[in-house]
């Protein structure tokens, strides 16, 4: 027998120990999560700040350490001894100070004895390092603070009469500042202490050193001062300080400025991190205020179910109608939960009800349930559960119809991801679905009470809205969903960033047809695809007129492909040095047969994204392929072809298949095949990038970088990307001759990428004076008009056997670039 319980006493107990434990607890979780986090982003930020310090100090010592030498070693006259490399140095002092920043500058001989400098006394630390610079023969940099901190390198120059010589230099530190500023948005100042290597003192002790404007002094000696008095150094070197100054929140960073001296100055960093600290405190406040708000709701609603226990009785009487009238869902959200060991009264009466309306519900339960399937099949997207494309159609005749009784302007958004197939790719179709149900949640929440929105298929969702003739509702929407997608979407502990790009449509004219609207929308949504996404387009008939000739080139391009219309012209590269033919640039021709020669920019950027361009880049390849089979018949072996890659293509999964099997068909050397990228192809996918990159490297072809310099941001992925050719732009090479900024940013791109272990190509060689200069900086290989233009693949078997005498081409000998006639 089952001990009568008392329902106020049951629900009561137990809801009331659940919700304090339940809320207690998660907000602990929640708060003491949310400060980890915090912690964790500043740790973070400190690191970064040490790391830009040492990545800035070490760019800016390379660079004047590649411009003394080059500088040097061009200036014939002054390099063949040490007096004349002191008597370049004594004239163009000046010029140093101006235009590089040198403060100071002296010159030793290999036995430490001083043969030039521009003070009147040498500090003793120049001879401790010059010292080191000869015992190791390698340059070494050092600040060191006096009256004001500079940079102190020493390094060793060898003349052209074999003599090393070593030039110590000492350089202010206002450009690494001015560019760590930049970098890390932070105010600087550089900090001393008379107590060396002592880590207890204290923070405040410590004084502010030039270089320093005099306004950022006050402020940082205001924010030193602001400092607590019992704040040591020790504690700002490990962990950073938090100060509240005002209305502002700094956070310190201090390191000291150069590790392998006394230690005894700093280089402090101050970020305001005003915003974030706000952030913070706001989001821990919401936390309570949710944490409070909930414990109320829950307890004024235990309050009310108690209060309902009285009246169940009476609401079970009410059920019983439901029944009759076939309202089985009614009657299903009265029903409460049994007790497995108390029971009551009303669970009594309950099972009476319940018995009584079973066999009347069996009876209509599978006609309705199959009824709503066929309906949500039909009209429903299964994944998310709005509406479809069914729906729409069906909900656009409908608002079509009403605008013929009203004013009004019917708009159409169509609203795509960008890039949605990389999430499918990398991490499945089960994370790509849980990807498009919470982005279709965050359309939602953007969304009107009145706006209705349709899951158009894959990543394609509709959003539909009627409003006033003159309204601008729908810029301001599309602004709206692409500002709402910048925050990323969380899946399963995963963060995906992502970006929509939106085109809308709109009319007032009833008499439209729905399906030229959607597409209409549709065609605006991939205009703003091809700007590059993360933007909104709105429908124009120029719009449709240049799809439209998009589609019809597309549709050329494709017969071209099939008619066999496409050949390269093959462009010689040639070793500077000897005149050896290295290989040769393919560069992709079209000649069609009503309009002619087609240049590649008129029809390369319109196809650029489609399946087509996949298409010319396979044929491309193997064309490659087919050329170095050819040139191998006729006796030119050991020849390279450069071809040119588009981002898509390698990216596409089926680059790696494909080349493999050309490498089985042709038994061809990859090595022979130079893959050629842009920096905009390297950029685009860094991850990616590298990781096919070294699949392809390990199966043995060669990569290149075209137009190097043009662009910013292959530099900081260069070392990590197994590249072995480098191509100069020819806007660089074209302008040597006339202007010197050319001239040396050829003359470092050069050395540092030659100390890297890779080859130089200059592009655009077009001058007799070029190629000199080029030739003069041990450039290994060049190509251009001065060296031949490029040429058919029809005419380049019969023109080879003539332009080549014992592998060098002909051009070159004509020039004296034969190793046997003089050189330059």
């Amino acid at each position: 027998m089952r001990k009568f319980v008392s329902l106020s006493t049951k629900i009561m107990s137990l809801l009331m120990a659940f919700l304090l434990v339940a809320s207690g607890s998660l907000t602990y979780l929640w708060v003491n999560k949310n400060n980890q986090d915090y912690y964790v982003q500043q740790q973070t930020l400190r690191a970064q700040d040490q790391k830009q310090f040492e990545l800035i100090r070490d760019l800016l010592r390379t660079r004047v350490e590649s411009w003394f030498e080059s500088f040097v070693h061009f200036q014939a006259n002054y390099s063949d001894n040490i007096e004349a490399t002191a008597f370049f140095f004594k004239h163009e002092f000046d010029y140093l100070q101006l235009n590089w920043q040198i403060n100071n500058l002296w010159l030793f001989d290999k036995d430490n004895n001083l043969r030039f400098g521009t003070t009147s006394s040498t500090p003793n630390y120049v001879f401790e390092d010059v010292s080191e610079v000869i015992n190791t023969q390698s340059s070494i940099s050092h600040i060191r603070c006096a009256e004001k901190c500079q940079q102190q390198i020493s390094m060793p120059i060898l003349s052209n009469s074999g003599e090393m010589v070593i030039l110590s230099i000492s350089s202010s530190l206002l450009e690494a500042l001015a560019a760590l500023n930049r970098s890390t948005f932070a105010k600087l100042a550089i900090l001393g202490s008379d107590e060396a290597n002592s880590k207890t003192i204290k923070l405040q002790n410590l004084v502010v050193k030039p270089p320093i404007s005099f306004a950022n002094k006050q402020f940082m000696e205001g924010i030193l001062s602001a400092l607590p008095k019992n704040l040591l150094l020790s504690q700002m070197l490990d962990s950073g300080h938090r100060l509240a100054s005002g209305d502002n929140i700094y956070l310190l960073n201090l390191l000291p400025i150069d590790p392998h001296l006394d230690g005894s100055t700093y280089l402090m960093f101050l970020h305001d991190i005003s915003e974030a600290s706000l952030a913070h405190k706001e989001y821990q406040a919401q936390v309570l205020m949710i944490s409070i708000v909930v414990v109320v709701l829950c307890v004024l609603a235990l309050f009310l179910m108690t209060w309902q226990f009285r009246r169940r009785l009476l609401l079970v009487a009410e059920q019983l109608p439901l029944l009759a009238q076939k309202k089985y869902q009614e009657f299903r959200a009265h029903k409460f939960a049994k007790n497995r060991f108390f029971v009551d009264e009303i669970e009594l009466l309950q099972d009476s009800a319940s018995l009584l309306g079973e066999e009347l519900e069996s009876l209509d339960q599978k006609i309705e349930q199959n009824t709503r399937e066929l309906e949500n099949i039909a009209m429903y997207d299964r994944l998310t559960g709005l509406p479809n494309r069914n729906m729409l159609n069906h909900q656009l005749k409908k608002l079509l119809a009403t605008m013929k009784r009203e004013a009004n302007k019917l708009t159409v958004m169509f609203v795509d991801f960008d890039k949605f197939r990389k999430v499918n790719d990398t991490h499945g179709h089960d994370i790509g679905d849980a990807f498009l149900i919470n982005a279709a949640q965050r359309i939602r929440g953007c969304l009107r009470d009145s706006d209705m929105l349709f899951r158009f298929g894959a990543d394609e969702f509709v959003v539909v809205f009627l409003e006033k003739r003159i309204g601008k509702g729908a810029t301001i929407l599309a602004t709206k969903l692409i500002e709402s997608f910048r925050e990323p979407i969380a899946v399963n502990e995963l963060l995906f960033y992502t970006s929509s790009s939106i085109g809308i449509a709109s009319t007032e004219d009833s008499s439209v047809l729905m399906d030229d609207l959607v597409r209409q929308s549709d065609m605006a949504m991939y205009v703003s695809k091809d700007s590059g996404g993360n933007k909104y387009s709105t429908f124009s008939h120029v719009m449709q007129k240049a799809v439209l000739r998009k589609v019809e080139l597309e549709n050329e391009v494709r017969d071209a492909l099939e008619r066999d219309e496409f050949s390269f012209a093959l462009q010689p590269q040639v070793e500077i040095a000897s005149g050896e033919l290295f290989g040769f640039e393919a560069l992709i021709r079209w000649c069609h047969p009503d309009r002619g020669f087609i240049p590649p920019d008129e029809f390369i950027p319109l196809i650029e994204n489609t399946k087509t361009m996949l298409e010319i880049g396979y044929w491309g390849l193997k064309k490659a392929f087919e050329i170095l089979q050819k040139l191998d018949e006729l006796g030119f072996t050991g020849l390279k072809i450069a071809v040119n890659l588009s981002a898509s293509q390698f990216l596409d999964p089926d680059l790696l298949p494909f080349l493999s099997e050309q490498i089985k068909v042709f038994k061809r050397d990859p090595s022979q095949i130079e893959l050629e990228l842009t920096e905009r192809t390297v950029v685009a996918d860094i991850d990616q990038t590298l990781d096919t990159m070294q699949q392809l490297k390990a199966m043995g072809f060669i990569f290149s970088i075209d137009d190097f310099g043009t662009g910013y941001s292959s530099l900081a992925y260069l070392k990590q990307m197994p590249v072995d050719i480098i191509k100069i732009d020819r806007s660089f090479v074209s302008g040597m001759s006339d202007n010197n900024a050319d001239m040396q940013i050829v003359s470092s791109t050069i050395a540092m990428v030659q100390k890297l272990g890779m080859q130089v190509v200059a592009e655009g060689v077009e001058t007799a004076a070029q190629m000199k200069l080029l030739q003069g900086l041990h450039c290994e290989i060049g190509q251009g008009y001065f060296i031949s233009r490029p040429i058919p693949e029809n005419d380049l078997y019969a023109l080879l056997p003539e332009k080549l005498q014992f592998g060098v081409w002909d051009q070159l000998d004509k020039l004296g670039a034969n190793p046997n006639l003089p050189s330059y």
